[in-house]
């Protein structure tokens, strides 16, 4: 009597195990492969030539970095490298001319500064994207506007499309967040030890990128982004999710936006909208510009160092926990440590 009730009992939770799996599938990434093996991007930032189109482009200048020449290498092969394009090499010469007389003559040892020029082309241009009067913006193509909201993780401006969403908060641009992002590489360290400190073993593969636009319909400033994979829980090593989190600055404006998604793909979105966002400034209107008027918001808004940007960690923390324990059935009007406390108490 006593294997046949274990038995039921193993059946019932295999089918409950079953059913919380499938479940889980609609918030969560299964398995960390997936996100390996994501190799092409949507809307990705390319180097070297581009297919020809008629399709205008956005540029991105990426910050220099520092190459030490290593025998055998060429300023093509260094350009195929770095560029996507061996005939680049001559934007390396340019960028190092004091350095290299000749291009064809290089020296093993040399410090070179290799500056990363790439374009995305905007595919959505032709479709209108989002026009708000004061700004605009492109939306990645099947991708919706609405509400997103997950326990007191909510964003009352959200795009949503098959490729994950982004959670969108626009305002004016504040002083703290200029300072903040000011030397990128510091503002860099401040957000890797916040994450390695609170968040150690949920956040992975943390990146970071800037890059600054020439002027092209608008659509200038310098755009910060960071990317990582996120672990829902300690628990629950297989459930990931990929995060992009870009910073767009105009001359008045901010943007900034949290993208999550099942694979790399939400990462060339988010990337694609913060590089697409273009303020609309009215010098006529130079006393009374304000974007805030628009009511968007995002909560929670948990301060942090660095200072005047989102803090995407405590936001997508609670996000993704809140989607666990619901999907798990946990009560969320009274948790453990409650119920622990209240048991205390009694005794």
């Amino acid at each position: 009597m006593g294997l046949r009730v274990l038995k039921k009992t193993v059946s019932i939770l295999l089918l409950c195990a079953l059913f919380l799996g499938s479940l889980l599938a609609g918030f969560f990434l299964a398995d960390r492969m997936a996100v390996s093996a994501a190799s092409k991007e949507k809307y990705p930032l390319i180097y070297g030539e581009i297919p020809e189109s008629d399709l205008p482009t956005v540029v991105l200048i990426a910050d220099e970095q520092d190459y030490t020449v290593l025998p055998g290498d060429s300023l093509w092969k260094i350009a195929e490298k770095f560029l996507g394009d061996g005939n680049a090499y001559v934007d390396i010469a340019k960028v190092n001319k004091e350095l290299i007389l000749d291009p064809n003559l290089i020296f093993p040892g040399t410090d070179l500064s290799i500056e990363k020029t790439g374009r995305i082309v905007r595919e959505e241009a032709g479709f209108g994207g989002l026009q708000m009067g004061d700004y605009s913006m492109d939306i990645p193509r099947g991708f919706t506007a609405g509400i997103r909201q997950s326990g007191d993780a909510y964003a009352n401006f959200s795009l949503s499309g098959d490729k994950g969403a982004i959670a969108c908060l626009i305002r004016d641009k504040k002083e703290e967040t200029a300072q903040s992002v000011k030397d990128w590489k510091k503002c860099s360290d401040l957000i890797a030890e916040y994450a390695r400190e609170n968040y150690g073993k949920q956040v992975l593969d943390l990146q970071f990128e800037h890059y600054r636009m020439v002027d092209q319909e608008g659509a200038s400033g310098n755009l910060y982004l960071y990317s990582f994979i996120w672990q829902v829980s300690p628990d629950h090593p297989n459930l990931k999710q990929s995060v992009c989190v870009g910073l767009k600055l105009t001359d008045h404006v901010q943007a900034e936006f949290v993208g999550f998604g099942a694979d790399h793909d939400i990462y060339g979105c988010v990337r694609y909208v913060t590089a697409t966002f273009a303020e609309h400034y009215d010098p006529d209107s130079a006393e009374t510009f304000t974007v805030n008027d628009s009511n968007m918001q995002m909560a929670p808004l948990e301060e942090w160092e660095p200072g005047g940007i989102i803090n995407s960690f405590a936001w997508v923390d609670e996000y993704f926990t809140s989607a666990l324990e619901r999907a798990m059935g946990i009560e969320e009007e009274k948790g453990v440590k409650e119920k622990l406390m209240d048991k205390m108490g009694r005794s």
